[in-house]
């Protein structure tokens, strides 16, 4: 091998290698830039799932509304039955009066 060989070998080493470090440099940055938004994203889900739990809480207070208004829906529909039938009662007293005093 002559000395030019040698020079030829050492300096396509030497590219070979700046090369190498500047695509491992580039590799770097971008590790890095892609941990930062996984990290965001894990921040985000975080939140999400926190928000879940409150909107879980605020679906479970609106279910349990419904279903004390159903009851009172329930119970003044049984009221305003008994007060029809306590009318028809009385509208039949009413007319049974109005007309024996014809």
């Amino acid at each position: 091998m002559t000395n030019e060989d040698f020079e030829r070998r050492m300096e396509f080493s030497l590219q070979q290698q700046a090369r190498f470090e500047e695509n491992f440099a580039k590799q770097q940055e971008y590790n890095a830039q892609a941990t930062a938004r996984l990290d965001r994203v894990d921040r985000q889900i975080a939140e999400l799932v926190g928000f879940t739990g409150v909107l879980r809480d605020a679906l479970i207070g609106l279910t349990h509304h419904a279903e004390r208004h159903d009851l009172e829906m329930a119970d003044l529909i049984a009221r305003g039955k008994e007060t029809d039938a306590r009318l028809n009662a009385l509208m039949l007293v009413v007319e049974g009066h109005i007309s024996g005093h014809q």
